[in-house]
């Protein structure tokens, strides 16, 4: 039976003459190749533009009076759900599924009730409407991200650095051309705040081109995939803000990022001369795998950015599926913080700190902790910027101080005097508000100078102006001591500290854990530890875990120690016998306070 027989002999079509059928076939055929060839151009990638040619390839075949033609189009339908499937599209998805559950329908009608087949290329149709709507959604968000990126940053234009729109045509050119393992490299400078505030944003824009000149003179290799940017090529591309971002591909060497990146971290180091000023800028670098990570290029940029801000202490950080998921426990947490009452889930412990002269307890640091209803106890330094971000800062520091002051007057209750320490997170202590209240909390509980402590990084210290000076003045004057927290990372930083008076220094965990190669250092800490001595401040080494460990903090001539080998933290709730068994075990005095 001819196609025009076939037309002719189903009721509906009766009316169709050979030339309305030739209209209607070029009608389809018009719609089959203009949406091809429109998917062919919009894709990037070389599999979705070979499925699409042959998806129009097969539609032609199709309108012939062949019935095993339209049989191909089935095999086209599963390639379509296959790259649904790969995009990760869930409306994709639909469509294409019930797109193929159509033409089955059509392909059934067509051999049952002579529909014509034409018809069956109307599944393909609804697969290409789909299409072309997805397309259109990315290209608008596309397009917002790059009017944003144009009229937010300003330095891309001071600079002369392609934008991120200009790096992605240039991962999908280069995509098309080579298919060797790439790697997306995200550089971060660090160190302009003070640049900014103190000579002024003209030398900060100054000193940011110099660096990014820098970064740009180490990236001379040719596997650096090459920027159109006008009528020249860039390698460098500029994210806005101190972000840039450069594509690197593996064809000839398997860790060039590795070394590229070593080499920019180094020049990077080199001091500047802005302003008449010896400027020190320091660079941090994520890196993602295309071939094992991600396959997008934005999903990659937003890969590069989660691992600078997963690992903050690290200067190179390879991007980990891990990370995503430990971004989506923070987002957890951060909603459990935001609609729950925090106090309800927020307890705390308690670790002793042990003086080297009689092994009596100097204070019992309270350690805050988490009882999270799915992730089980988390420790402080798990949550602290969920709280930040949250903007629980305040409360969470002023829940802590109250719970301190409630303990310290039971165990007076008790008969025992033990003063307590609590951690603050930072800037929230030198709120009027956070004074004001921990000046109420000691009168209303009775308590004396010397009974509260508070702990404070020590970048707190490192970065006080006047008035933040004058606050912690306020903070000793109502009775409350002061401990600076974690120095073992840099401590030199201790010759810092004579223009403040503190009560007591903590050497942080990496100085014991490391004691065996310190060198020349253990001199300089020592030196150092005993100018603290004659300002009247008590040095107290952390993260002491073996007797070994504790000969080395006691040959520093430190006050103190802290960590597992005295005791890991304990909770709260059995303090008081806790305190009770240990001067029973070591025979000490209930009073063992400072002075």
């Amino acid at each position: 039976m001819t196609l025009l027989g076939t037309l002719t002999s189903f009721p509906v079509f009766n009316g169709l003459q050979q030339g309305e059928l030739a209209l209607l076939t070029a009608f389809f055929g018009g719609l089959v190749l203009m949406g091809s060839i429109a998917l062919i151009i919009l894709t990037h990638s070389q599999l979705n533009r070979a499925l699409h040619v042959v998806t129009m390839l097969v539609a032609f075949t199709a309108l012939l009076p062949n019935m095993w033609a339209t049989y191909a189009i089935s095999l086209v339908l599963f390639g379509h759900l296959y790259l649904a499937l790969k995009l990760g599209s869930r409306a994709l998805l639909i469509v294409s599924f019930l797109a193929a559950a159509a033409y089955l329908m059509l392909l059934g009608g067509s051999i049952v009730w002579y529909w014509p087949i034409q018809l069956t290329l109307l599944p393909l149709l609804l697969i290409y409407i789909a299409q072309l709507y997805e397309f259109s959604l990315k290209s608008s968000k596309d397009t917002h991200s790059d009017l944003l990126e144009q009229g937010n940053l300003r330095k891309q234009d001071v600079l002369g650095f392609p934008p991120r729109s200009a790096l992605r045509d240039a991962y999908y050119a280069h995509t098309e051309q080579d298919d060797s393992p790439m790697v997306l490299v995200m550089i971060r400078l660090e160190g302009f705040e003070q640049v900014n505030f103190h000579l002024g944003r003209e030398y900060g824009d100054l000193l940011l081109a110099q660096s990014a000149n820098r970064i740009k003179q180490q990236l001379q290799n040719e596997d650096i995939v090459n920027i159109e940017q006008g009528d020249e090529y860039a390698k460098l591309a500029h994210l806005g803000g101190l972000n840039f971002v450069f594509l690197c591909s593996l064809a000839h060497q398997q860790h060039l990022h590795e070394q590229v990146i070593g080499a920019i971290v180094q020049t990077t180091l080199k001091p500047f001369n802005v302003g008449h000023c010896t400027i020190e800028i320091k660079a941090k670098a994520s890196y993602v795998s295309f071939a094992d990570k991600v396959s997008d290029f934005d999903n990659a940029i937003t890969c590069a950015f989660l691992a600078l801000d997963s690992e903050p202490h690290k200067v190179v950080t390879e991007y980990q599926n891990s990370m995503r998921t430990a971004k989506q426990e923070q987002q957890a947490r951060l909603a459990e913080l935001t609609h729950h009452d925090f106090r309800d889930q927020l307890e705390l412990y308690f670790q002793p700190v042990i003086r080297h002269s009689d092994n009596g307890i100097e204070f019992l640091e309270l350690l805050l902790r988490w009882q999270h209803p799915k992730q089980g106890i988390l420790a402080a330094g798990k949550f602290i910027d969920d709280i930040r971000i949250a903007g629980l800062a305040l409360p969470v520091a002023q829940f802590v101080i109250e719970r301190a002051a409630e303990i310290a007057m039971a165990l007076k209750m008790e008969g025992i005097k033990m003063a307590l320490s609590v951690n603050v997170f930072g800037p929230e202590m030198l709120h009027e508000e956070f004074i004001e209240f921990l000046d109420d909390v000691l009168l209303t509980h009775h308590l004396e100078a010397g009974d509260l402590i508070i702990e404070c990084p020590s970048a707190l210290f490192m970065s006080l102006d006047a008035q933040g000076v004058a606050m912690i003045a306020r903070l000793r004057s109502i009775g409350v001591r002061l401990c600076v927290d974690g120095f073992g990372e840099a401590p030199l930083v201790l010759a810092k500290l004579p223009k403040l008076t503190v009560d007591y220094v903590k050497v942080g965990k990496s100085l014991t854990r490391d004691h065996q190669h310190q060198g020349a250092l253990r001199g300089i800490v020592r030196g150092l530890v005993d100018m603290q001595h004659q300002l009247d401040c008590a040095v107290i080494c952390e993260g002491v875990e073996s007797q070994e460990q504790l000969n080395f903090a006691q040959s520093l001539n430190t006050f103190a120690a802290q960590g597992y080998y005295f005791e890991r933290p304990l909770s709260s709730v059995g303090m008081l016998s806790w305190i009770k068994q240990y001067q029973l075990e070591h025979h000490h005095l209930v009073d063992h306070s400072k002075g």
